[in-house]
């Protein structure tokens, strides 16, 4: 999935709603390397997208992968909203969708969990517990794909802390009020600590903020040699 091909498909999937939403949406999936995530992505299997927000990821993913099963949980009620009326109008069919903390999802139940910019917005504190339930949630063998900041590319890190100062306590376009950039090694320790074994990538080529991926696979059990 290009760029270009993202772009068209988040335009065309976000037709029924206000033109301030599909334009900012637009212009994130021209901002974001969303089909990075999806290359990540089984052919079949259950998909769960935490932080779903408008549905857009959910859409692209289908795109690329018709025979994965969606679910998109997010705690914006308005956004779950706009996320069902996006998928009603343009395929008919509406995924999974609900206003849910991924606390109160069933364990082992999907095979992979994206979340796409929505842990920063989480204390660090909290993260270990997201984990470990994500890894609970994942059937043996799935994994769960993590796009973060590399916070050590300085320059790239400053532009994008402006752009969400402005996006978040400006314009108040998403829920936080608080940023959380943690280093990389300390994704990687707290995805290991919760049980995951780690690969990761850079995926900012070509944009202007430094975009980073975590693949955590899902291991028997937690890591008991992690200093957690």
């Amino acid at each position: 999935m290009q760029k270009v091909d993202a772009v068209r498909q988040t335009w065309h999937f976000l037709s029924a709603l206000d033109p301030f939403w599909r334009l900012h949406q637009v212009i994130r999936t021209l901002l974001v390397p969303f089909q990075s995530v999806a290359d990540h992505l089984p052919e079949h299997g259950t998909l769960l997208d935490l932080g779903c927000g408008n549905g857009v990821f959910l859409a692209l993913a289908k795109k690329a992968k018709p025979d994965l099963n969606l679910i998109g949980l997010d705690l914006s009620e308005d956004k779950i909203a706009a996320a069902r009326q996006a998928f009603h109008a343009c395929t008919g069919k509406v995924p999974q969708l609900a206003v849910m903390d991924i606390t109160d999802f069933p364990e082992q139940s999907v095979d992979v969990i994206s979340i796409i910019d929505v842990l920063y917005l989480v204390p660090f504190e909290r993260w270990n517990g997201i984990l470990a339930k994500c890894f609970r949630c994942l059937k043996p063998g799935g994994k769960v794909l993590i796009k973060e900041m590399d916070r050590s590319i300085a320059w790239k890190f400053l532009l994008l802390y402006l752009e969400e100062t402005l996006a978040v306590k400006v314009l108040g376009l998403t829920l936080g009020s608080q940023f959380t950039f943690p280093k990389p090694e300390a994704i990687r320790q707290r995805l290991m600590c919760a049980g995951f074994e780690v690969e990761e990538m850079a995926t900012h080529r070509g944009y202007f903020v430094p975009h980073h991926l975590w693949i955590g696979h899902r291991q028997r059990t937690p890591n008991a040699q992690i200093d957690c």
